[in-house]
C-alpha cells in the first residue's frame, strides 16, 4: 500500500527563545558564526558577512519576525539561505541559529492551526513532537524586508 501523504525534509533551527522550521531545499549551508560588517542599520539587520567570496546580508530573524530575543545565547551557527525572489540581486541571505539545526521530516498532519494569527512574517505554527512547536517563517516577507533595506541603504550612499 502506497503512502500518499506529502512529506517535506526540513531543518529545525533553534533560536534563543524558540525555534523555526525551514524547508531543507532553501538552505545553502550551515556554517560557524563569523562577525558581520555592520553600519548604520535597523536592529533586525546585523550586517554583511563574507561567505564563499560573496557578500551576504545577515539578519536577526527574531527581530525581523518580532519574536522574543534571548540575550544569554553565546554560541551561534549561521544559516545561509538561497534567495527565492531576486536571485540576481540577492542570491543568498543569512540568519543566526543558537545551536546547530537538526533535520526533520514534516507531513501534512504535523501542521497545527494553519489559520492562527501567529505574527507578522510567520505562516504556520508547526507541531514538531507531541510537546514541541516551531514557527514556519514567511521567507518572501524576510526577503522583501532585506531588499527594501538594501535598496534604500545603497541609494543613500
Amino acid at each position: 500500500m502506497l503512502n500518499n501523504h506529502a512529506t517535506v525534509r526540513c531543518l529545525l533551527v533553534p533560536l534563543g527563545a524558540g525555534q523555526i522550521l525551514i524547508p531543507s531545499a532553501v538552505v545553502a549551508e550551515v556554517c560557524p558564526y563569523s562577525e558581520p560588517e555592520s553600519d548604520n542599520q535597523p536592529n533586525w539587520m546585523l550586517g554583511i558577512i563574507n561567505w564563499r567570496h560573496q557578500r551576504v546580508p545577515l539578519l536577526s530573524i527574531e527581530e525581523a519576525l518580532s519574536l522574543p530575543v534571548a540575550s544569554s545565547v553565546k554560541k551561534y551557527s549561521t544559516v545561509i539561505l538561497y534567495g527565492l525572489e531576486s536571485t540576481q540581486t540577492m542570491p543568498f541571505y543569512a540568519f543566526l541559529s543558537s545551536e546547530v539545526p537538526r533535520t526533520l521530516t514534516v507531513t501534512e498532519e504535523t501542521l497545527s492551526n494553519p489559520n492562527a494569527n501567529v505574527g507578522t512574517g510567520v505562516v504556520f505554527k508547526v507541531k514538531v513532537d507531541k510537546t514541541e512547536t516551531a514557527l514556519l517563517p514567511d521567507l518572501n516577507y524576510l526577503e522583501n524586508r532585506l531588499k527594501e533595506f538594501l535598496v534604500f541603504s545603497q541609494a543613500s550612499k
